[in-house]
């Protein structure tokens, strides 16, 4: 009952902030969702705190922080490659909702959420997936071995993209939350 509650706490606390900054934006939808989670985190806060006294405490940062991490499915990254101009990398989980999460690391600028995407060209004409939400808009396509691509900053230059692996994609989640 205790790992469940602060489960939905730290998930919602979680999915709160990054709807936050889409709220600010005016979509009623994202309005309606973080008043949703508002009242979900309100309602485990309620039974977390009925279960931590009788444990007498609370979970550690790094429990919240493994809680939160088991709702979250790998679902891909890139990062530019070695010899690129700019350090750029991007990772995407589906969280328990079946919502995209984006986390992204331009020369160390951290940026993370659930952001609408559209399809784009590059100059060329190659079609990659425009991330819009974000404090900056960029973009990203995966080749057909899903370890290799591209990544598109939002000056719209187009940098060869490697495979973020999941550990160092998990990295970025743990230093969303403060870890």
């Amino acid at each position: 009952m205790k790992n469940k509650a602060f489960r939905r706490i730290v998930t919602g606390l979680v999915a709160g902030a990054m709807c936050l900054s889409l709220a600010a934006c005016g979509n009623k939808d994202v309005k309606q969702e973080v008043a949703e989670t508002t009242e979900e985190v309100a309602e485990g806060a309620e039974e977390a705190g009925e279960t931590a006294e009788d444990d007498g405490g609370m979970m550690s940062v790094e429990d919240q922080i493994k809680a939160v991490q088991a709702t979250l499915t790998y679902m891909g990254g890139l990062k530019t490659a070695d010899d690129a101009a700019k350090k750029i990398e991007l990772c995407m989980f589906r969280n328990d909702n079946g919502d995209i999460i984006y986390i992204l690391s331009d020369e160390g600028s951290l940026d993370y959420g659930m952001w609408t995407t559209e399809d784009a060209q590059t100059a060329d004409g190659q079609t990659y997936v425009k991330l819009i939400g974000g404090m900056s808009e960029y973009g990203y396509y995966f080749n057909d071995d899903l370890v290799t691509g591209i990544i598109v900053d939002p000056e719209g230059n187009v940098y060869d993209a490697v495979e973020l692996d999941e550990t160092a994609s998990r990295e970025y989640v743990s230093k969303t939350l403060g870890g």
